[in-house]
């Protein structure tokens, strides 16, 4: 009876500090950094009930009053109701806007759209989250004016010098049927990202990828994979909590396959002499988006991208390794032989 009041103590102290430590290194996450003072709030406007609104030129003209950079990439890049040399008369560009937002069709998606999302809550409440640790890396940059947008699918983020769009027919989930007609023949690996949850993490990289531009005109797949692994690490800062899986648009299990096979992926771009290769036909393979990545003895399991995969990893150990290089100086780095090197990347 001694031993066992002694021994049931024990037990309850060793269970004690399992679970302390169980969450102890859940609240581990580096990423997750004190914000207070940085906060910021993000109210996404509905755009598309303002252009689903449009019936005359005045009205059409009345959007520019919103916000009128951003208005007219929209009416030029995504309508194509308006001409970059600006001929075409306001007359002309709202007859244009008008047959497109009456269109049966349209009316159909735009109703349909706003039966998904009939409210913005959770987009409004994880922007200004990421956007809230943005302003602490950039308290110099500018918070953009955030829309939503609904557009014939022609893309799922859209961006102006201040202003960002999301494109919410993009996001109605992969059994839309529309996704699938050959009409916008969407690949099925494409439209399983069609989804909600791939929503903020989309956005904060076309935002990324607006405000730091690739400016180390390298034709080289190292520049790629180095400039792409710099989003990534960018999205891991403002997204703290969101899977890796959804920040570079993986499947279930990708990511698991990538760290298994880290050692294999290194050797394939070194022995295929692919890393300072030129030539994008050489090494778009393991680049672009796909099924999968393609090349010599890369087994079909392997997901899209894995060179992107691996400047991912660069960076994050070029970053571990150099605590004092901030989250701007990295970005504006294009000495990326030097991020590789000093990297010490040897999986």
């Amino acid at each position: 009876m001694v031993k066992k009041t002694r021994i049931i103590p024990l037990i309850q102290c060793s269970f004690l500090i399992i679970v302390l430590g169980f969450y102890g290194c859940k609240d581990s996450n580096k990423f997750k950094v004190d914000i207070s003072g940085s906060e910021v709030e993000i109210k996404v406007e509905r755009l598309e009930d303002d252009i689903f609104a449009i019936r005359n030129t005045e009205d059409y003209q009345n959007l520019d009053k919103l916000d009128s950079v951003f208005i007219l990439d929209f009416k030029r890049g995504i309508m194509g109701t308006e001409t970059r040399d600006g001929f075409v008369s306001a007359d002309e560009s709202a007859e244009g806007l008008i047959k497109f937002v009456t269109f049966p069709d349209m009316i159909h998606l735009y109703k349909t759209v706003d039966s998904i999302y009939p409210d913005l809550d959770f987009l409004n409440t994880e922007l200004s989250e990421a956007f809230s640790y943005y302003h602490y890396y950039f308290p110099e940059k500018l918070i953009p004016k955030v829309y939503t947008v609904v557009t014939p699918f022609r893309s799922q983020v859209i961006s102006s010098q201040h202003a960002l769009g999301i494109c919410l027919d993009m996001y109605l989930g992969e059994q839309f049927t529309p996704y699938q007609t050959p009409d916008l023949q969407f690949p099925n690996f494409i439209i399983k990202r069609f989804r909600k949850e791939f929503m903020v993490p989309n956005a904060i990289r076309g935002w990324i990828e607006t405000e730091f531009p690739d400016e180390s005109k390298g034709q080289r797949l190292l520049d790629a994979m180095i400039y792409q692994g710099k989003v990534l690490y960018a999205m891991d800062c403002l997204l703290p909590e969101t899977a890796d899986s959804l920040k570079i648009g993986y499947d279930k299990g990708k990511i698991e396959w990538c760290k298994n096979n880290e050692p294999q992926i290194w050797t394939h771009l070194i022995d295929q002499e692919l890393l300072y290769n030129t030539d994008i036909r050489a090494y778009s393979g393991v680049l672009v988006e796909a099924p999968f990545s393609k090349g010599v003895n890369v087994p079909q399991e392997a997901p899209a991208k894995i060179a992107v995969w691996a400047g991912w990893q660069i960076i994050r150990l070029y970053m571990d390794k150099h605590p004092d290089v901030s989250l701007a100086q990295l970005l504006a780095d294009i000495d990326h032989d030097k991020i590789l090197r000093e990297s010490g990347y040897k999986p």
